[in-house]
């Protein structure tokens, strides 16, 4: 239904949603679904959360527009709250500035605009394999579709990798190879590109690449080499902030340079955000160095703390612990009786399932396509890996209950039992 009129670079074909409520949405059909996409990650407090939307009409009330020269009381406090929340980890650094931005992947661009002003002489980024950090002209080439770590058929971005920076791939440390040997390949990467390297990019847990964690281990030598090599370490906790469960990912004593954080941040509202070290110099106070018209959205940066005071007031930190474990065991549960489920990993409410040919351990790309499918059939929205499209994601706002968890994986054994029965 619809769409006929519109040109949309990305996503798949689904229902059409007409109203959303909580961890719900309905088409114009009137039938209910789970979201478990919380619609591109995005809604951790989920639809039309009353509180969000009473702030909105407040703020929206007073103000939701100014260009970047102009200061905001509620552009201060968005910058303070996220500095503060960097300064309750035991960082070996200090956090004290922030750099807004309209989305995450374009706050990615301005850390690497930072790291490009402070290392003019070095040109080339290091990205992991399985990363996705956008869809940009800048981020094409650091993204999963734009590299040659996927099939020539899959590489959608790679039309555009020419016209942004030069991207250098590292190897994702693989669980089947010992620390040694994953550290290893590591500092053999580094070293080839000596002093050329400006920065590398880092998803602490890969989202499109299969909710794949990176061993802590892994990120202290990346650390350790960026002292050695004097390269920047950018995070990318686009997807990660809060919904791990923890404010940010290993910035305690790993001390990555910058942060990106961008999607869940103003709670549905686009929004970005770059959170540097002190010895980050950061930009000019002059000059059009980084300079969008969004960039310093009243509303969003509002929304922003508001989301933040309903984590901390409703202590949904933990909650996406204790609920993303819940998740993870009736998930694994499934196992027994469907041997296709190879692996379940989950972070918070970060989660991921992968499916495997039983007995072979080939990627089921097309079973967790059919799982997904039949489960939205049955009012259950999921999503799929891009680099790993073989991992099914589970990913529901951080208001989840226990009973929607209940349903939840009801509806995905019913999936998973259509899946099979074909």
């Amino acid at each position: 239904m619809g769409g006929q009129a519109l040109s949309i670079g990305g996503g798949t074909p689904a229902i059409t949603i007409s109203r959303g409520e909580g961890v719900r949405v309905w088409d114009t059909e009137g039938r209910a679904y789970i979201d478990c996409t919380s619609q591109s990650w995005a809604l951790y407090l989920g639809h039309t959360h009353p509180e969000i939307r009473a702030h909105v009409s407040l703020v929206m009330g007073d103000l939701w527009h100014t260009h970047q020269g102009f200061d905001t009381v509620q552009r201060d406090e968005f910058a303070d709250r996220l500095i503060g929340l960097s300064k309750t980890s035991e960082a070996e650094y200090r956090y004290d500035r922030v750099v807004p931005a309209v989305s995450g992947a374009l706050a990615l661009e301005s850390a690497i605009k930072l790291a490009a002003l402070d290392r003019p002489d070095r040109r080339l980024i290091g990205r992991v394999r399985g990363s996705f950090h956008g869809t940009t002209l800048g981020m094409a080439g650091a993204s999963w579709p734009g590299t040659d770590d996927v099939p020539t058929e899959r590489r959608t971005l790679a039309a555009f990798t020419g016209f942004g920076p030069t991207f250098v791939s590292l190897t994702f440390p693989e669980p089947g190879r010992s620390p040694q040997e994953n550290l290893h390949v590591l500092d053999e990467e580094l070293t080839r590109v000596g002093d050329s390297l400006l920065a590398v990019l880092v998803e602490p847990v890969q989202g499109s690449g299969g909710q794949r964690e990176i061993p802590r281990y892994w990120l202290e030598r990346l650390r350790d080499r960026a002292a050695q090599q004097d390269f920047m370490v950018i995070y990318d906790e686009i997807q990660t902030y809060i919904r791990a469960g923890r404010y940010f990912t290993h910035i305690d004593q790993l001390g990555p340079h910058m942060v990106a954080l961008g999607k869940g941040l103003a709670g549905g509202f686009a929004c970005g955000a770059v959170l540097m070290r002190d010895d980050v110099p950061g930009f000019p106070p002059t000059g059009t160095y980084d300079l969008h018209t969004f960039a310093s959205s009243a509303l969003a940066h509002s929304v922003a703390v508001k989301v933040l005071d309903i984590v901390e007031r409703d202590g949904l930190l933990l909650a996406a612990r204790d609920s993303g474990a819940r998740l993870r065991q009736g998930l694994q549960a499934f196992h027994h009786h469907f041997p296709e489920i190879y692996e379940v990993r989950q972070v918070g409410l970060h989660i991921g399932v992968e499916f495997v040919r039983p007995g072979t351990g080939v990627p089921a790309a097309d079973v967790a396509a059919s799982v997904r499918r039949a489960a939205m059939e049955r009012g259950l929205l999921l999503g799929l890996g891009g680099y790993k499209p073989e991992v099914v994601k589970v990913k529901p706002p951080l208001i989840v209950t226990r009973e929607d968890i209940d349903v939840i994986l009801e509806r995905f054994g019913e999936a998973l039992e259509a899946t099979h029965a074909h």
